[in-house]
């Protein structure tokens, strides 16, 4: 019966279960890999471009740093908290 579905003693569940650690083994080991790469494809391809993109994050951290300042000086000088 297992001959008629495809089974062969290539795919025991042994052999199945070394396949599947090594997957993980694989997975583990290109996963910093992978995220390296990752940042680099958002990076712009053109070097005036890379200049705009960190001025642009300059603005958005000086935008965040001036809210977190607004909402802490907000929260010291409300009474009653």
């Amino acid at each position: 019966m297992l001959n008629r579905v495809g089974y062969t003693p290539e795919i025991n569940h042994c052999v199945l279960m070394e396949m599947a650690e090594h997957k993980k083994d694989l997975e583990r080991k290109t996963k910093p890999i992978a995220d390296t790469l990752r940042s680099y494809q958002d990076l712009p391809p053109d070097k005036a471009l890379a200049a705009l993109a960190i001025e642009d994050k300059k603005r958005q951290y000086a935008a965040a740093e001036k809210y977190l300042e607004d909402v802490l000086q907000s929260a010291l000088t409300t009474p009653g908290l």
